[in-house]
């Protein structure tokens, strides 16, 4: 377990030592988000990433965000506030996925296209239950397509599926989020 805890910030280390070169004559790009997760249920997603484009087709980045990814636990006895659709289930719907039944996620992440583009991640997703308590981390991943203009500050939208397996836990979702590319 220590090394797969030990490998994204290695990962991410070694981005950073070749990103000098971009940094210096290339182009980045920043991405910000704000969408919806739907996994058994639904909830609300937030991420934020930042590519070196190495090349007018290719960033190589990292990201991080939250997702709604329900993780199945035990289920312990205890009161249940908001049946019946009042306005604490929608307060509570509304921020599921940042506030508790979370998928907090980062690792390193590479985009493939321009306008149309390819994206994928790996890395660790700390998961919270439905009281926000911490229930684990696990490696998970994910992989979509996206939607962007070229210029400097263009809105994008994306649709992509993440997912966590491994002996202990199987989870997942589709994200579908809107935000916008800062260049």
């Amino acid at each position: 377990m220590r090394s797969r805890t030990s490998l994204p910030l290695l990962a991410l280390a070694l981005f950073l030592t070749t990103a000098t070169a971009a940094r210096a004559e290339g182009r980045w790009c920043l991405s910000l988000s704000a969408g919806e997760s739907v996994s058994d249920l639904h909830g609300s997603t937030l991420d934020a990433a930042l590519f070196a484009q190495v090349h007018p087709l290719l960033g190589i980045g990292a990201e991080t965000g939250f997702a709604y990814m329900n993780a199945p636990v035990p289920m312990n006895s205890g009161i249940v506030f908001g049946l019946g659709g009042g306005p604490g289930a929608s307060l509570g719907s509304l921020t599921d996925g940042i506030t508790r039944n979370r998928g907090f996620y980062y690792g390193p992440a590479v985009k493939v296209g321009d306008t149309v583009y390819a994206v994928a991640s790996t890395g660790l997703y700390d998961f919270s239950d439905n009281s926000g308590r911490n229930i684990g981390t696990h490696w998970g991943t994910s992989a979509g397509i996206g939607v962007s203009g070229r210029g400097r500050f263009e809105p994008r939208a994306e649709v992509r599926y993440r997912w966590v397996r491994d002996e202990s836990l199987t989870t997942s979702a589709y994200v579908f989020t809107l935000g916008f590319h800062i260049r």
